[in-house]
């Protein structure tokens, strides 16, 4: 039987001893609710939202760089959130703020109703922000998954490119993994530029950089290969 952990400065409640089955029913009972849940090896946590806004800006910001690059560069992608994204025989569940898949991945999930990670590919790409510190680690979780980038914003409202690691860590890197002409000091420049910013004229101040920056210099890369 599930009990409760003893309280801790937390945004949500902890559940020590969690079977699997009452893991995947509690995620039917909260729906389409705005709560997280994370599950790890009989662990789980329930997270309510934080109630702050720019969180909520800053996924709109990275959801929408996101676009506008995979768009110019002609990348086929597959976007989702939320998505529970769960490996029964790891014992493993998260839900990421965002996720992406791309290319030739992008094409063996598209039409999917739910995703099967035994069979299905991990997401490319995960967007996670760092604004509530739970007590289930997440990025662990993703290592084990098989997530090989998360674009993560601490609390300090910086991005972070995190790459995957041989030994399951996440170290940061200068650039993305999912797009390596795209460094985050530009990702970095552009979020801040959008704080306060017309979304709007956001988006075409980034997709002019893009078109004038980023595409020439993937062409250049391409033609030293």
């Amino acid at each position: 039987m599930a009990t409760v952990a003893r309280p801790r400065p937390s945004p949500g409640v902890v559940l020590e001893g969690v079977p699997w089955a009452d893991y995947e029913s509690r995620l039917r009972i909260i729906g389409e609710r705005h709560i997280r849940a994370n599950y790890d090896s009989g662990r789980m946590e329930l997270i309510s939202p934080t109630g702050l806004r720019w969180p909520a800006v800053l996924s709109c910001l990275l959801d929408g760089m996101v676009y506008v690059l995979v768009g110019e560069l002609d990348i086929q992608v597959e976007g989702a959130d939320p998505v529970t994204l769960k490996r029964p025989d790891l014992r493993k569940g998260i839900e990421p703020d965002k996720l992406y898949f791309f290319g030739a991945n992008a094409a063996k999930v598209r039409g999917n109703r739910e995703l099967d990670l035994t069979v299905d590919p991990p997401p490319e790409l995960i967007v996670e922000f760092q604004v509530t510190h739970g007590e289930i680690p997440r990025l662990p979780i993703f290592a084990v998954l098989g997530i090989p980038e998360v674009w993560r914003i601490d609390d300090d409202e910086k991005v972070q490119f995190l790459h995957l690691q041989p030994d399951g860590t996440y170290q940061p890197r200068d650039h993305s993994r999912a797009f390596p002409v795209l460094s985050v000091a530009e990702a970095a420049r552009f979020l801040e530029q959008g704080r306060g910013s017309d979304e709007t004229a956001w988006i075409k101040t980034f997709r002019a950089f893009v078109r004038e920056a980023i595409v020439p210099r993937r062409r250049a890369e391409s033609g030293n290969r």
